[in-house]
């Protein structure tokens, strides 16, 4: 009888501790998708900010560039980045990526993506109108 209590009480330790571990680890990886998506949401709220303020994305580059972070032909690659398109990938990781949960910063992501969507959409357009202009061009000969 005595026997059967401890087997008992030690089924139930280990029950509590198989529960106990994973509620701690649900925890724990929420705990990580939502810094992770904290994280993409400011990488997305820098690229939004060099966007609508190029002279700071130009200061920031030239500071990593100063502090050779960067090479001069990653200097360059950067600048012609397009920091709209940046911002919009960023925000839609957050949002494609990091839910569930639904956390403040998916929440904050799908705010600005409708903010910027518009803006986005159109510079896809625009890009298409080049790309459709480019390939009605004729092509000229190669000299030899």
């Amino acid at each position: 009888m005595e026997e059967k209590k401890n087997k008992l009480n030690d089924a139930l330790i280990i029950a509590g501790l198989v529960v106990l571990t994973l509620v701690i680890a649900y925890f724990m990886a929420r705990f990580e998708v939502v810094r992770r998506a904290q994280r993409e949401y400011n990488e997305g709220e820098k690229f939004l900010n060099f966007y609508r303020a190029p002279d700071t994305k130009k200061q920031y580059y030239d500071n990593k560039l100063k502090k050779k972070e960067i090479t001069d032909i990653e200097y360059e690659m950067l600048m012609e980045d397009n920091a709209l398109k940046n911002a919009y990938v960023e925000y839609q990781t957050v949002v494609d990526l990091f839910t569930p949960p639904e956390s403040e910063w998916v929440k904050k992501s799908r705010q600005r993506l409708t903010e910027i969507t518009p803006e986005y959409n159109a510079w896809v357009a625009q890009l298409s109108a080049e790309v459709q202009k480019a390939s009605n061009a004729p092509v000229k000969p190669v000299k030899k």
